[in-house]
């Protein structure tokens, strides 16, 4: 999926190029000559023609609750260096076995198995750390460690890990059965972790209905995927899907805006099929 903005959305570039100089910068900074094999698999990884919903997710509702800061970046950064990981390792030939990512070779094509193993365990360990390598006052730092927290939980069985084990196992009748139960484990948590990065510098709770939205619309990106590629064909499930996301956002108002123009960028890419 490329984005178009929507209408008068043109932050939705924005973002993007905001979230995408950050990455940039960073992975540079780890490793400045980029002379190390594993530097240059995670550079590659990371640095392709990736969407980049994860990390514009976590902007704009730490947007929509006034409270967009350097560690929100921060947080946004670490879920798609996590999700960017799990790219990799889903590629492997004992997982997907898929010879191309974001248009282009897989990371283990290009690189190799080692170094393209190598490389998702330094990300994983990249984004943990960097949320917490900033001058931060207490409370923030509290609510970062509790981030810090949920992303690792992300990572295990119970989680993406489990999710790509589903994913091995079911085939045919049996693994449309279990559609739902695979996406919530291998695609929902990253789009919840998401929503939660957008909150670590909000002083309360991170709002019920912004929960529910992050999980809900991290169901719709999954089907969307899925309706697009042919593995997915009920469009009522498709929209109803979309409408709950609405809902969710609805005691927010205007402020809401700029995630319905992220799930409108969804929308948009289904009309024609």
């Amino acid at each position: 999926m490329e984005f178009v903005p929507k209408g008068s959305d043109l932050t939705l570039v924005r973002d993007k190029k905001r979230v995408d100089q950050f990455l940039c910068e960073l992975l540079r900074t780890e490793s400045p000559v980029l002379t190390n094999p594993v530097s240059k698999a995670m550079e590659y990884a990371t640095m392709g023609a990736a969407q980049r919903y994860r990390p514009i997710l976590a902007l704009r509702v730490a947007r929509m609750l006034g409270a967009e800061t350097d560690s929100v970046l921060r947080a946004a950064a670490a879920v798609e260096l996590i999700h960017s990981a799990s790219l990799i390792i889903d590629d492997l030939p004992c997982m997907d076995d898929e010879a191309m990512r974001r248009g282009r070779s897989a990371v283990h094509r290009q690189y190799g198995e080692a170094t393209a193993i190598l490389a998702a365990f330094s990300m994983v360990a990249l984004s943990a750390r960097i949320v917490m390598e900033t001058a931060i006052g207490e409370s923030e730092c509290m609510r970062l460690r509790r981030f810090q927290l949920a992303l690792l939980r992300t990572l295990d069985v119970s989680s993406l890990v489990g999710g790509q084990s589903l994913d091995l196992l079911l085939a045919g009748d049996e693994r449309e059965a279990m559609r739902a139960e695979m996406n919530d484990l291998k695609t929902v948590p990253l789009f919840q972790l998401a929503v939660e990065a957008g909150c670590v510098s909000y002083p309360g709770p991170i709002p019920a209905n912004l929960e529910q939205f992050g999980r809900i619309f991290g169901v719709a990106f999954q089907l969307t995927d899925d309706f697009l590629d042919g593995e997915f064909s009920d469009r009522s499930i498709l929209d109803h899907t979309y409408e709950h996301c609405r809902a969710c956002l609805q005691p927010f108002g205007e402020h809401a805006n700029p995630l319905l123009h992220l799930l409108e960028t969804l929308e948009e890419r289904t009309a024609a099929a």
